[in-house]
């Protein structure tokens, strides 16, 4: 190798070098802002605009049980019967024709109370918020960290499910349908299970 190139072969090293040492590298920011990432939950509510949830009352598998109440996101006790305990999932597909299902029921003269119930397997209130908003499901809804209530009912890990909460406090899985297409099924079911006529 002659003595140019060996120059030229310096003088590429150390253009890659420099290119190296100035090359722009991606860095963290140093913090993050809060507005970006984090859903605005007050307008999620007022969007949503559920009611309020109902009060303690009677006994029974759910007395006494802490939840929070996701129209205004206050801690509230839960009591007894009767009423339909829904749970449910943003995520859940079949949720989102179930839930309008649930709706139209509970607008029905007679109806037991509906109550709906979100746990925190894989969302956030702000997600089931802006679920609930979206499908104008206007519903007694609270969210569940601690998953106290599937607890007291022996909810398997099955989205969605319901139970029928009788006025004596005692409860009943509803298996069949597995989901709800429509207010009439919601109000058979119902009547089968609140009257006895299912063990499930």
């Amino acid at each position: 190798m002659t003595v140019r190139w060996r120059w030229v072969l310096v003088a590429v090293v150390l253009a890659v070098a420099t290119a190296v040492a100035v090359w722009p590298r991606g860095q963290a920011p140093t913090h993050a802002d809060p507005a970006v990432h984090t859903p605005d939950v007050t307008a999620l509510r007022q969007k949503a605009a559920l009611p309020a949830c109902p009060k303690p009352s009677g006994k029974g598998t759910l007395a006494g049980i802490k939840v929070t109440c996701m129209a205004d996101g206050a801690e509230i006790t839960l009591g007894g019967g009767p009423m339909l305990v829904n749970f449910w999932e943003p995520w859940c597909v079949p949720c989102r024709t179930e839930l309008p299902a649930l709706q139209d029921y509970a607008s029905r003269p007679g109806a037991v109370p509906v109550l709906l119930v979100e746990i925190p397997a894989q969302s956030d209130q702000a997600s089931g918020l802006d679920l609930l908003g979206s499908l104008h499901v206007r519903l007694p809804s609270v969210w569940d960290p601690n998953a106290s209530v599937a607890n007291a009912l022996g909810k398997p890990n099955v989205f969605p499910v319901s139970y029928v909460v009788a006025a004596d406090g005692t409860s009943k899985r509803i298996t069949t349908p597995a989901s709800f297409d429509s207010a009439d099924q919601v109000e058979q079911a119902v009547r089968q299970y609140a009257d006895g006529r299912v063990t499930g």
